[in-house]
């Protein structure tokens, strides 16, 4: 244990130095006499690995409530005994100057002391390469010249590492002024050498998209070789240079599966969709489904929240002490919102608290915020609110604010107005702006008609293969082409009389092989219809419901006047008039032609002529 450090608390009423061994549930601080034998209930830490020690005080400062009362110090584990007895005659004697700086030296201040690790973390800087992606800044090559490599961890030690907070970026930037004094239009990024692959991948979708993004202000580096001061506000991206990123490791997450929800995570949203993430339970390790989100701590480092997903809202339990009546069940599970003000108790056995409640769709999980945590504005997107909206907004109601100010999108004149119903959402700390009644069902016959005109084809256009549902539709059918008004038909799931078809369609991409009525190539009339359930175009000689009913009854026939075709040429089945005929039938035909019962006489009268003797054959004796 050469290497391990422990922590030494003094209690703001009390002269004695304790060990810590540890924080409780409860968010108190656990200790123990400093004494040899208490030893092993000592929480140690390696002295070498400061990221050890600023785990341990974020965790400090959000667990432990009255975090002023302690005065903490972290010394060598091996002289423990020594150290202690030192500290605690310079606490009796706080106005030595010799003594004021050998506390400094032992002392750790909690509330800053992770954030000062994290500001500490050397950083890696990006620019994109010549092929517009972004590269790694590598060390300087043999020709004095900066090299650089692709952000990935297999090329983490040819990474060049640079401290942000003093001279040494302004330094670096001038000895390569040259080579940086145009860099690409995207300009050079400085990321946490710990996360420099997951940043990579984020910050390049975003350049691709908008290079200017505000949500990449706290990594850009001015051309004077500063970081860039970011604005000050109440919607400004946090700084992910101070995530905790070994907890994303520990979750499995990657540049990948954080590239789409990083931007709203960055804004203090959850993450759009569910992620992938690794998750201990019981002591097992489980692969799971979460929304994620960011939250700040109070030393300015980062902590990633999980929510993991559940299959469905879990009504047989309690929600915080509340047990949701069968038509809260179904407020929440219709309208996401409980309407209404619950008294909550936010923890186990604690006070009930006046909260709103919300289910999360995406997870399928009940969230709360209590009331003194919502603030509700006086005015709203230009509307001054009167003081029954907003107590309604305060009670969880949905309530009705007309012409409010429209953000215009693209190509949009400015000063548009919108009607919204609005209502708190617990589950994303926002309001939800909701179309009324009548604006939904418009919404509805709108997008309608944008769907029919997406499936109509244009009248100046050839007609092209269209997918209707889980179908493929040519414009031909059974060698036919078909008229712009029977594909508009048949791309709406309805059925068509088609005549003169003869030869088979060619297999469909994506679909089956169609079916055909007749299949020795003789002409046609059929019923051509999509069929969703089987995935592909159907040609009967019954209009659809007739044809699945006779299918149910296994009944099919064929169209009357096309009978004795597909009995002839596609059952092999005869009558008295088509006996010995092998000439397939026409369309509507029943009788042999005259031809054809010239042929069938010939047949006749050559099965009824003597055999010719054969010959005999003998075996030699």
């Amino acid at each position: 244990m050469k290497d391990q450090n422990i922590l030494l608390v003094k209690e703001k009423d009390s002269n004695e130095l304790k060990a810590v061994a540890g924080i409780g549930k409860n968010g108190k601080l656990e200790t123990v006499e400093a004494k040899a034998e208490n030893a092993s209930r000592f929480l140690m830490f390696d002295r070498t690995d400061a990221n050890q020690l600023a785990g341990i005080m974020s965790d400090f400062n959000r667990r432990v409530s009255n975090e002023k009362n302690y005065q903490v110090f972290q010394v060598h584990y091996g002289k423990f005994e020594k150290l202690k007895e030192g500290l605690e005659e310079v606490l009796s004697l706080p106005h030595n100057p010799k003594g004021k700086e050998l506390l400094k030296m032992y002392e750790v201040n909690p509330k800053d002391f992770a954030a000062k690790q994290v500001a500490e973390d050397p950083k890696v800087l990006l620019t994109q390469g010549e092929d517009g992606k972004l590269k790694a800044i590598a060390k300087e090559g043999a020709d004095g010249k900066l090299k650089t490599v692709d952000p990935t961890k297999e090329n983490a030690d040819n990474f060049l590492k640079i401290d942000t907070r003093g001279n040494a970026l302004e330094n670096f930037f001038k000895k390569f002024s040259e080579q940086l004094k145009n860099p690409s239009h995207t300009g050079i990024y400085a990321v946490s050498a710990k996360a420099v692959d997951k940043m990579a991948v984020f910050m390049e979708k975003i350049i691709k998209v908008n290079p200017a993004d505000k949500v990449l202000d706290p990594y850009r580096v001015t051309p004077e070789g500063k970081m860039q001061e970011q604005e000050q506000g109440k919607y400004q991206p946090l700084d992910l240079n101070k995530l905790d990123w070994k907890e994303a490791d520990k979750l499995g997450l990657s540049g990948q599966s954080l590239q789409d929800a990083l931007k709203a995570m960055s804004y203090g949203h959850k993450s759009p969709g569910l992620i992938e993430v690794r998750m201990e339970i019981d002591g097992k390790e489980l692969q799971a489904k979460a929304r994620l989100s960011f939250e700040q701590q109070p030393d300015g480092t980062i902590k990633i929240q999980t929510h993991p997903f559940q299959e469905k809202p879990d009504f047989e339990k309690p929600f915080l002490g509340v047990m949701f009546t069968p038509d809260e069940q179904k407020q929440l599970a219709t309208t996401g919102h409980g309407g209404r003000v619950f008294e909550l108790e936010m923890t186990p056995g604690g006070e009930k608290v006046p909260a709103l409640v919300s289910l999360d769709r995406i997870t399928n999980r009940i969230e709360a915020v209590p009331l003194s945590e919502i603030q509700i504005p006086k005015v709203l997107k230009g509307v001054e609110l009167s003081e029954k909206q907003q107590e309604g907004l305060k009670n969880g109601q949905g309530v009705l604010v007309e012409d409010m100010d429209k953000k215009p999108r693209p190509g949009e004149e400015p000063g548009g107005k919108i009607t919204r119903i609005i209502q708190y959402n617990a589950v994303n700390k926002n309001f939800d702006f909701l179309f009324t009644p009548e604006q939904r069902q418009q919404h509805q016959q709108e997008r309608a008609a944008k769907a029919e005109q997406k499936t109509a084809p244009d009248e100046n256009q050839p007609l092209k293969a269209r997918k209707a549902g889980e179908v493929w539709v040519r414009p031909v059918q059974g060698g036919v082409d078909l008229t712009r008004e029977q594909f508009k038909d048949l791309l709406n799931n309805k059925p068509v009389w088609v005549e003169g078809m003869q030869r088979p369609q060619p297999k469909q991409e994506g679909a089956k092989q169609i079916e055909t009525t007749d299949q020795k190539g003789q002409k046609y009339n059929a019923w051509v219809w999509p069929d969703q359930d089987a995935g592909r175009i159907r040609h009967t000689s019954l209009p659809p419901e007739q044809w699945k009913e006779a299918q149910a009854k296994k009944q099919v026939q064929p169209a009357e006047g096309f009978k004795t075709q597909v009995a002839v040429n596609n059952e092999g089945k005869t009558n008295e008039a088509t006996k010995q005929s092998t000439e397939p039938l026409k369309k509507g035909q029943t009788q042999p032609t005259e031809k054809q019962q010239e042929k069938k006489e010939q047949k006749k009268e050559q099965r009824q002529s003597p055999d010719k003797p054969k010959k005999r054959t003998g075996h030699k004796l």
